[in-house]
């Protein structure tokens, strides 16, 4: 039925006592009262829908007021006549084009025209074609509702503007059309009433003074620089998306939200996209956009690209005015006119579908919000001079699209993009191609983008689980709380042909019910035709029970004759032949809400986050669910796509539990761990428990190729927090180094442990607190290790008690140790790998609070002349243990010559014949000419067995005719072992056995 009927009478009926009043006074009664009459008349067959006969009596109306605007009646009644002129005869233009639309057609469930799908010249309303004069009096009718809409908003200095305009387009068309006609008595009471109107709005404005911000120009460019902040720093952030098909609802879920200046430069970067800029929608200006021309607007950027099925029978670009007598912006919102050609997009045109179901069924604007201009009731209209705005949310914000009204048309007429088959509505054609010029032109392959909170189930995913997909649906669609489309995976020609289904293609769902335990759903395919012909399709006649044709209010019988792409289905046949469930969420299901943008740079971190997620963006999670109930948490993942082409990044969320809200380096097992896809949102549900609880958000690529700009989005009917985990660490320095022949020293269980990269790390005295966090990556199959201990020298074996932090077991490619408060000193930091031997590079970075001192450590005997002893403890011979047995003396020993004052050195390594380490020592005595020692003058400690070896400190020994003694002795006597002693030197030596 025609949308809006009843509230048409209601305006036709107070208007029946207006005209009682007005024959009895007026000196054209006679003509007053047969125009009541005719207006009586004309009500009732319309409510009757009875609507040649109303159009009949409505023209009868008309033709009396045009009669009443000759004689000399009163200012204040011609105004009034010309207001109730226009009312009329926008009625009567309303019911030629749905009895146009209807014309021809059998009875069905649906308003859907069946005729070829070609836009005609309308001839309706009069025979005669459309003129120039009719063209300047539709601007001036839309310029006089633009004046009233400002007016309305108190922006008196616009609507002066469009008064003023609207005064100029009337007198032109006065000008133009014959005398005494009644469209040129209408002009000039129409350019009188307008220049009334922009008189009174002057005297109002006059107490203003700043400078106008509309320009003559027919150009939609910005004078000023088109990415100035000012856009956005002015703006307010928008919490949560509002609207089915990326079409935001300006009035619901917007929180003044300071932009950082991080997020400032996202959303001005990724305002760029496919080489166009979509700044983000700002009502203190993009409310003010020039709407009207002397010329028909036309798009600065040029014309969309065409897809190849288009240039294939392109025709040219054609306004609406050329291919329909009276257009018009929205006629009636249905699902069932919108018509899919043969543009690829079908997951936007059956997004476009399901938004309209719902606005029909729920009576909340989701498609008439978006698309300016409005008039001051907040309907958009049709614009005569063919420039609309449509907001669009994109890349984390409401962006604004500007697009002219040239639509592509076959080389026969036929319009090539997606349309209505209420003849002269155009809302499905606009909001299509602001959308293709977002995505670069009319053959960008299509997307389940959305703004509502989008999520995508996978039929087939191990983890479905239909009965409790079906709950969600059904609740959600009986509130109006979820949108959704479902989509068909690859198949074969036949399987296709078998099911009444199209490969790869998505579907709206319009309806969902439960009828005698059957789960059914009304599904329509974009294209308006090709229907399933499975289960409760028009083919399965033996199930179409009369009780069941009347609760769904389906005739297969009527519906075998027409095939307009919409059919029932029921759920479990959607879970066997279809592959996924596209659902929108309404943001308004939960109380509190939050948005973040952000920007993970190429260059920061590795390219995969296998090992080490401490370069990933991250951020912290407060919820305080004061309930006894668990509340629920969703989070979305939004990416910003600059080209359209390059959206291949695989990403996703990870949610770690109990964290304090702190950094994740370590990946470990996430409390929620996400699927990688190349979807442009991911989304995240789960549970907070009663109680305070912390989170940490992980954001992951499966492999870093570029930059990725994102916002983050949080719902939740409990209060939360939700920031980016903050840098600790202000200062930090990288220090490249490799495990070489010489330093791959392996884990302290290796004699070569001392042998690894070491770095001293001096800690100032700042009288603040000093954090510290050591990172280490190597290559993925190296296990790797960090120790530090205090000194700030070289460590040759270290104890338990020695360490002050370490990274724990040793991991492949990436580990990390943190002290948060660390005393001013000298530290000395070990980087490892768990085998030895194992040459190659690393990178090991020192982030910290306060300026640090990093300085390699020289290895052992960097520098210094290098005597390597081999020899052997032998039982009954030479392992005769420590002095306590009596025959220290008879240990395995060297005579150490020296010529000039020198400093030396002494390591001691060994193993017995079991594999394990003696304890053992190694001595410097003066050699004595008469005893068998001198003075000791270096020693190893006490007796050890540390599989490095012990050593002497470094010694300065000066030049004797004796030399010096060196002995080698292990604890116990008859240990039989092998050793190795180094002797280290910063001047030549002589060694030699001294037994």
């Amino acid at each position: 039925m025609i949308r809006s009927v009843e509230q048409k009478r209601e305006r036709h009926y107070s208007f029946h006592t207006i005209l009682l009043l007005k024959s009895s006074i007026q000196e054209g009664r006679e003509l007053y009262a047969e125009a009541y009459a005719h207006a009586c008349t004309a009500v009732k067959l319309d409510k009757l829908a009875q609507y040649t006969k109303a159009i009949e009596s409505y023209r009868k109306v008309l033709k009396n007021f045009s009669e009443l605007l000759k004689d000399n009646t009163s200012h204040e009644d011609r105004n009034e006549i010309l207001q109730k002129i226009n009312r009329y005869r926008h009625r009567v233009e309303q019911l030629e084009r749905y009895m146009e639309t209807t014309k021809s057609n059998s009875p069905s469930l649906y308003i859907n025209d069946q005729s070829p799908h070609k836009y005609r010249r309308d001839s309706i309303d009069s025979d005669d074609e459309r003129t120039i004069e009719d063209d300047y009096a539709d601007k001036g009718k839309f310029s006089f509702d633009q004046g009233e809409l400002h007016e309305y908003k108190g922006d008196t200095e616009h609507a002066f503007d469009y008064f003023s305009e609207a005064a100029e387009f009337f007198l032109k068309a006065y000008r133009g059309y014959a005398s005494d006609s009644t469209e040129k008595i209408l002009a000039r009471e129409n350019f009188s009433l307008a220049l009334e109107r922009a008189e009174q709005s002057k005297k109002s404005s006059q107490h203003l003074h700043s400078p106008p911000i509309r320009t003559r120009s027919s150009s939609s460019v910005s004078s000023t620089d088109p990415l100035s902040l000012h856009r956005i720093q002015l703006g307010q952030r928008s919490s949560s998306s509002t609207s089915f098909a990326s079409i935001e609802n300006p009035t619901d879920d917007i929180l003044t939200q300071r932009l950082s200046a991080e997020e400032i430069e996202v959303l001005k970067y990724t305002s760029c996209v496919n080489d166009k800029t979509f700044l983000p929608w700002i009502d203190e200006t993009d409310l003010k956009e020039q709407f009207s021309y002397e010329a028909r607007y036309v798009d600065p950027e040029g014309s969309l690209r065409l897809s190849e099925k288009q240039l294939e029978k392109f025709g040219g670009w054609k306004r609406p005015i050329e291919m329909m007598r009276h257009p018009q912006l929205i006629y009636l919102i249905s699902s069932t006119s919108i018509i899919q050609d043969i543009v690829t997009d079908c997951s936007f045109v059956a997004s476009l579908c399901v938004a309209a179901a719902y606005e029909r069924k729920f009576k909340k604007q989701l498609i008439t919000s978006c698309i300016y201009p409005q008039n001051k009731q907040g309907q958009p209209c049709y614009n005569p001079n063919g420039k609309y705005v449509v907001k669009l949310v994109y890349n984390g914000i409401v962006r604004k699209v500007v697009v002219d009204d040239l639509l592509p048309v076959s080389r026969d007429g036929t319009l090539m993009c997606t349309f209505s088959t209420n003849r002269g509505e155009l809302w499905p054609s606009i909001i299509e191609k602001a959308y293709m010029k977002l995505m670069g032109g009319y053959d960008f392959p299509g997307s389940c983008l959305t703004g509502w909170i989008p999520e995508h189930i996978f039929i087939y995913d191990k983890n479905f689980v239909a009965d409790n997909v079906w709950d969600r649906l059904l609740d959600g669609t009986k509130y109006g709380d979820v949108l959704f489309t479902i989509a068909t995976g690859e198949m074969t020609e036949e399987e296709a042909n078998e099911l009444g289904l199209v490969p790869t293609h998505a579907y709206a769902v319009i309806d969902i019910k439960i009828v005698g335990g059957k789960r059914l759903l009304q599904v329509k395919n974009p294209w308006s035709h090709k229907r399933w012909r499975g289960p409760y399709s028009h083919l399965d006649t033996n199930i179409w029970t009369q009780e069941l044709r009347d609760s769904l209010g389906f005739d297969p019988d009527v519906a075998e004759k027409k095939d307009d792409g919409i059919f029932w289905i029921d759920f479990e046949s959607v879970c066997l032949n279809f592959t996924s469930i596209h659902l929108n969420w309404n943001p308004g299901l939960f109380t509190h809400r939050w948005v973040l943008h952000s920007v993970w740079p190429e260059h920061v971190g590795p390219k995969r986050d296998v090992y080490s997620l401490g370069y990933n963006p991250q951020f912290s999670l407060h919820v305080h669910v004061h309930d006894k109930k668990p509340a629920a948490v969703w989070l979305l993942l939004s990416k910003h796509i600059m080209v359209t082409e390059e959206n291949t990044d695989y990403i996703t969320l990870h949610v770690y539990s109990n964290t304090n809200g702190e950094r994740i380096y370590y990946p470990g097992t996430p409390f929620k761990e996400g699927t990688y896809v190349n979807s442009p949102h991911i989304l995240v549900r789960f549970n907070a428990p009663p109680g305070s609880s912390d989170y940490t958000i992980v954001v992951s690529q499966h492999e870093k190729e570029r930059s990725l700009y994102f916002s983050l989005r949080a719902y939740s009917l409990a209060p939360f927090k939700l920031q980016k985990v903050p840098i600790r660490y202000s200062i930090e320095q990288k220090i490249r180094s490799q495990w070489t022949e010489q330093t791959a020293g392996g884990n302290a269980s290796n004699s070569s442990y001392l042998n690894n990269p070491q770095w001293k790390i001096t800690i100032p005295n700042t009288g603040l607190p000093v954090g510290l966090l050591l990172q280490l990556e190597a290559q993925k199959d190296y296990a790797i290790h960090l120790l530090l201990v205090e000194g700030g020298k070289r460590v040759s074996s270290v104890s338990v008690r020695d360490i002050l932090v370490e990274s724990g077991p040793y991991r492949h490619g990436f580990c990390y140790c943190e002290l948060r408060q660390i005393r001013p000193g000298d530290y000395t930091v070990v980087a490892s790998t768990f085998e030895a031997d194992l040459t190659g590079k690393f990178i090991m970075t020192v982030s910290s609070t306060a300026d640090l001192q990093i300085e390699p450590i020289p290895a052992e005997g960097a520098g210094l002349f290098k005597k390597v002893m081999h020899g052997e403890w032998i039982v009954g011979y030479s392992a005769m243990g420590c002095p306590s047995f009596g025959n220290y003396d008879k240990n395995p020993r060297y005579l150490l010559e020296i010529r000039e004052l020198t400093t030396v050195k002494v390591r001691l390594q060994s193993k017995s014949s079991s594999g394990s380490v003696p304890s053992m020592n190694v001595t410097i005595y003066e050699k004595h000419p008469a005893e068998i020692f001198g003075k000791e003058l270096a020693t190893s400690g006490p007796y050890t067995n540390i599989i490095q070896g012990v050593a002497t400190n470094d010694v300065v020994l000066s030049q004797n005719q004796t030399g010096y003694i060196i002995v080698l002795a292990t604890h116990d006597k008859d240990i039989a072992a092998e050793f190795t002693a180094i002797i280290y030197s910063d001047r030549p030596v002589n060694v030699k056995n001294d037994r």
